[in-house]
């Protein structure tokens, strides 16, 4: 096994106390005019209850929530902080580096760059894994750090739903180094680019639906033939929380049992853009799911055709 390409040492997730039922959710984005392509037991049945809704804090505030502990633990620590990686399906466009400007003010880190991640949706945090390994492998020094920060606030219904899936409203960072003894590990990390465009197409989203699962497991076997692994070997797989449905299509075209995904908050947070893999790595360690020399599979999906995939051991 190779050295680990970075080690997440630190994360946190924000996620609103308020839960909407997907009913609830359904009828109201159908009232403004979104047509949802599912019914609610159908979406039910493939394991969603719960809708997060952020009803009182601004997204800025979101990310203050997240950012705030482990800033004052780096700058504590003494650790050079060279950037953070942004990533807001719903705000794209908007000027991240203001939604930073107080809380880095607050924590002496005024001058780092805010980088916003865009195009990759639901995969930006591989992406963010993938740009970060470039930068160690390079530049970066053993005392370096990354910030990946995720936040999604939805304004509109049209920020809530593409039709097929409902979104929650979270925020989550996660620190990236150079080299530490305890964290996860990532050991590989791949993205693949498909660029499907659907335009909002029924039939054009209806092969995007009956092909992805192929784009999927060829990403993961790149990462396992990389790595030299072999599924067996792999005690969970923490995807983005698409739905049982979903994951019972990838488990087949995987050839794994469909309880390696990991799914204990698919029912009450249901899918949260880039937050669903930390959200779920972070129960999985507090509730004993994983522990402490496991291998572990994260899989992103981004509507569109862009996918990741990295392995990572918990040390």
């Amino acid at each position: 096994m190779t050295a680990p390409l970075l080690t997440i040492t630190d994360s946190n997730v924000y996620i609103p106390s308020f839960r909407a039922p997907v009913d609830q959710v359904i009828q109201e984005i159908n009232e403004d005019g979104v047509s949802f392509r599912l019914s609610a037991a159908d979406y039910r049945d493939s394991g969603f209850g719960y809708v997060p809704i952020e009803r009182s804090e601004s997204l800025e505030q979101m990310i203050y929530e997240v950012c705030a502990p482990i800033l004052s633990r780096i700058r504590r620590d003494g650790i050079q902080l060279s950037a953070i990686l942004f990533a807001s399906v719903t705000s794209a466009g908007v000027q991240a580096q203001s939604l930073f400007s107080g809380l880095l003010r607050e924590f002496d880190y005024s001058t780092t760059p805010v980088i916003q991640l865009e195009e990759y949706g639901c995969s930006t945090i591989h992406l963010s894994l993938y740009l970060t390994k470039a930068y160690f492998a390079g530049e970066g020094q053993s005392n370096d750090a990354v910030l990946f920060v995720a936040a999604d606030k939805a304004n509109t219904s049209h920020h809530r739903s593409d039709s097929y899936m409902l979104y929650g409203d979270a925020a989550s960072a996660a620190l990236y180094r150079k080299s530490a003894a305890r964290g996860q590990q990532t050991l590989s990390a791949r993205l693949k680019v498909d660029g499907f465009v659907y335009d909002r197409s029924p039939e054009r989203v209806k092969m995007y639906f009956s092909t992805f699962y192929l784009a999927v497991r060829q990403v993961v076997n790149q990462v396992l033939r990389e790595s030299g692994m072999v599924m067996n070997e792999i005690s969970l797989i923490f995807c983005s929380n698409l739905g049982l449905r979903t994951w019972s299509t990838l488990a087949r075209a995987l050839g794994c049992p469909l309880d390696k995904f990991y799914a204990s908050t698919l029912e009450d947070a249901g899918h949260l853009h880039n937050t669903d893999i930390l959200l779920n790595v972070n129960e999985a360690v507090r509730t004993g799911s994983l522990n402490r020399g496991d291998f572990y599979l994260a899989v992103s999906i981004g509507f569109g055709g862009y996918y990741g995939c990295s392995l990572h051991k918990y040390e």
